[in-house]
C-alpha cells in the first residue's frame, strides 16, 4: 500500500491502546485526574469487572463548561504548557490523553460542575464521537461513567481476563492510591458490593491496615528516614511500612512503591527492599512493604511510558541505598528492642515462615552486616508458597547435587534422588491449581511490551483459546499477522521468553482437550527448573522442603518420576553387609 497519514479515528484508537490497556488502566487515569483536581473523596463503581460499567466520582474542582469539549481532545491538559516543564512534573497527569483515550474505546458520559459555576454540564461520547450535551444541576466535581469498554476494539476485549481478575486489578489500583493519599477517602464498589473503603483520616496506618489486613498490620513496622544530601547527591525521603521477617509471601507483588505520590513499578527499588532482608528470609520468601519516596521533581523522569507507571532517576544508586538503608535500619532497631527475638522472627504456630527461627545472636548478626554497598542481584525464580499440609515425605537432609540434574538427600530410611526438573514441575502445577482456585494467578506487567511471532497454525489456535490464556494471567494483544504483544504475564514466567512458553502450551493444547488444566500442566513443564542447571544449597533445600508437603510428591503432572528412594537395606545389600 502507498504511504498515507492515518485517519484521526485510527490514531485515537492506537493512542487509546497505549494508555488504556484494561479497565484498571481507565480507573487509574480517572483517579489521577481526581487527585490533581484536589478531590477529598473519590468513589469508584464497577460492573462485570469494568467491562460493562466503570464510574468514578469525585468532589474536586470540576471542569469549566467552556472547557469540557476541549478536555476530551488528545494532548489537551491544564497541567503542562511547555517542554521545559517535563523535567519537573508535579502533577500525576500531564500527557492530556486519558479522557480522549477512554472516550475513543467506550461509551462515556461526564457530568461535571466547576466549583465557581452555578450550573454543570452533561456530555456523552460514543467511540470518540461527541453526542448530546445539556446543562444540569450537579454538585462541584465530576462523575465520569464508562460503559461497554472496548466495544469497538474486539481484539482487546477478547484478551481481557476473567471478571475476578479484572476486579482484583482495579482493587489494587484503588488500594495503591489510597495508600499514597491517606487524606483522601476512597470507596470501591464491585457489582453493587463494597470492596474497599478508606476513611480519609490522613493516617497512613489506617490505610495500611485496610489494604494488607489488620492481622498483617500488627507485624509491620513504620519506616521514616531521610537520606541527607551529600557529595552532590539529592535528599531522598522514605516513609511507609515494612513487615517483620515473620510476615512474608512467596512473591514480590506486595512490595509497593510511590515516588512523589505516583504509584510506580521499579525492579531496582524492589531489589533494594529484598536486599534489606538479606539473611533474614529464606530463598523464595519476600516481605510486604508500602513505601513512599519523596525526591525533587527534577531528579526523576516520569515521562517514560504512556501508562506513567515507570520512572527513571537521575541517580538510581542513591535511591537504592536510601530505600535499603531505611528498611534495614528499622529491622535492626526492632531486633535490638525485641525482648523475645523468636516471636519477632518467626510466627508461633502456623504463619507463613518456612524455616526454623534463628537464635537471637544469629538474627542480630545478620542485621549487623552492612548491606549498603551491595547492588541488586538475581535470585532463583520465585517459588510457590509452601502448602500447609501434612507431610507426604519424611524430613530430608540435602547432601548435594549430582549431574546438575538430581538432588541427593538423606532421610530416616535411606537415600533419595530427586529429579529437580520433575519435582519443580510438580510444585509449580500445585501452585497453579491453588491460584486458579483462589481467583487467579499473580501477574506482572511487562516494562516494555514484548512481541513474538508464531506459526500460522499456532497463531490461529492462540486466538481460539485466548480465554484459557487470560485465565492463566496472560494479557496478549494482536500486533500483526501471526504477531502478538505481551502486555502482562504470569509472575512465574519472570525472565523467560513468553513466545517460547506460549508455543509449548499451544503444542499440548493441540494434542489434548484444550482446557485450563491442560494448559497449566504445559505451563508448569515449560517454566520448571531445567536439567543442567546448577543449584545453590539453599535453593535445593527450599525445593525439597516444599516437596515434603506436596499432596502428590512422587510424580510430575506430565507423568515423570520426581524421586527415587534407595532404602537402607538396599544400600547394605549393595555393600554386602548383613
Amino acid at each position: 500500500m502507498p504511504i498515507a497519514i492515518l485517519a484521526d479515528e485510527v490514531v485515537d484508537r492506537i493512542a487509546a491502546g497505549e494508555a488504556i490497556e484494561r479497565p484498571a488502566s481507565a480507573v487509574k487515569e480517572l483517579i489521577e485526574n481526581a487527585i490533581d483536581a484536589a478531590a477529598t473523596a473519590v468513589h469508584i463503581e464497577t460492573a462485570a469487572g469494568g467491562r460493562k460499567l466503570l464510574r468514578v466520582s469525585d468532589n474536586g474542582t470540576g471542569i469549566r463548561r467552556c472547557e469540557i469539549e476541549l478536555a476530551f481532545k488528545r494532548h489537551a491538559t491544564s497541567k503542562l504548557r511547555c517542554a521545559d516543564e517535563l523535567s519537573a512534573i508535579r502533577t500525576l497527569g500531564f500527557r492530556g490523553e486519558a479522557l480522549a483515550s477512554i472516550a475513543a474505546v467506550s461509551q462515556a458520559t461526564i457530568v461535571t460542575r466547576h466549583r465557581d459555576e452555578k450550573m454543570g454540564l452533561r456530555m456523552q461520547w460514543d467511540g470518540g464521537v461527541m453526542g448530546r450535551q445539556q446543562p444540569v444541576g450537579a454538585p462541584a466535581g465530576s462523575v465520569i461513567t464508562i460503559e461497554n469498554l472496548f466495544f469497538n476494539t474486539p481484539a482487546r476485549l477478547k484478551f481481557l481476563k476473567t471478571d475476578n481478575t479484572e476486579k482484583r486489578q482495579i482493587y489494587w489500583v484503588v488500594a495503591r492510591y489510597a495508600l499514597a493519599y491517606p487524606q483522601i477517602a476512597f470507596a470501591l464498589l464491585n457489582d453493587g458490593r463494597e470492596r474497599f473503603r478508606s476513611s480519609g483520616s490522613g493516617q497512613l496506618a489506617d490505610v495500611v491496615a485496610r489494604v494488607f489486613g489488620l492481622k498483617e498490620f500488627k507485624h509491620m513496622l513504620p519506616v521514616q528516614a531521610a537520606e541527607p544530601p551529600r557529595m552532590g547527591r539529592v535528599a531522598v525521603d522514605v516513609r511507609g511500612y515494612a513487615s517483620l521477617p515473620r510476615l512474608h509471601r512467596a512473591s514480590r507483588d506486595r512490595i509497593i512503591f510511590f515516588v512523589n505520590g505516583r504509584a510506580v513499578q521499579d525492579s531496582t527499588l524492589t531489589h533494594a527492599v529484598v536486599q534489606a532482608y538479606d539473611g533474614l528470609l529464606g530463598a523464595g520468601a519476600f516481605p510486604l512493604a508500602a513505601l513512599m519516596l519523596s525526591v525533587p521533581p527534577d531528579f526523576v523522569d516520569v515521562n517514560v511510558h504512556p501508562t506513567k507507571a515507570e520512572v527513571r532517576f537521575r541517580d538510581q544508586q542513591t535511591v537504592f541505598r536510601a530505600v535499603q538503608r531505611a528498611v534495614r535500619t528499622i529491622l535492626h532497631e526492632a531486633a535490638e528492642s525485641a525482648a523475645d527475638v523468636e516471636s519477632w522472627a518467626a510466627p508461633s504456630g502456623g504463619g507463613t515462615i518456612r524455616e526454623a527461627p534463628r537464635p537471637a545472636a544469629s538474627w542480630r548478626h545478620a542485621l549487623a552486616e552492612d548491606p549498603f554497598d551491595s547492588y541488586p542481584h538475581d535470585r532463583i525464580p520465585e517459588r510457590a508458597e509452601a502448602p500447609m499440609q501434612p507431610r507426604t515425605l519424611p524430613p530430608l537432609r540435602v547432601l548435594g547435587q549430582a549431574g546438575a540434574a538430581y538432588i541427593i538427600a538423606e532421610g530416616p530410611a535411606g537415600l533419595y534422588l530427586v529429579d529437580q526438573n520433575a519435582a519443580h514441575e510438580r510444585l509449580l502445577y500445585q501452585q497453579l491449581q491453588r491460584d486458579l482456585g483462589n481467583g487467579g494467578l499473580p501477574i506482572q506487567a511487562v516494562a516494555e511490551s514484548q512481541s513474538f511471532v508464531l506459526a500460522p497454525e499456532d497463531a490461529a489456535l492462540l486466538t481460539d483459546t485466548a480465554q484459557i490464556f487470560a485465565q492463566l494471567g496472560f494479557e496478549l494483544e494482536v500486533f500483526g499477522p501471526n504477531t502478538f504483544l505481551a502486555r502482562s504475564l504470569p509472575a512465574m514466567l519472570c525472565g523467560q521468553a513468553p513466545g517460547d512458553v506460549i508455543a509449548h502450551i499451544l503444542n499440548r493444547l493441540r494434542d489434548n482437550d484444550p482446557t485450563v488444566q491442560c494448559a497449566a500442566v504445559a505451563m508448569a513443564a515449560a517454566t520448571a527448573i531445567k536439567r543442567g542447571q546448577i543449584l545453590q544449597t539453599d535453593e535445593m533445600r527450599a525445593l525439597v522442603a516444599e516437596l515434603e508437603r506436596c499432596p502428590e510428591p512422587h510424580s510430575a503432572p506430565s507423568g515423570n518420576k520426581t524421586l527415587v528412594h534407595i532404602t537402607s537395606e538396599q544400600l547394605s545389600a549393595e555393600f554386602r553387609r548383613s
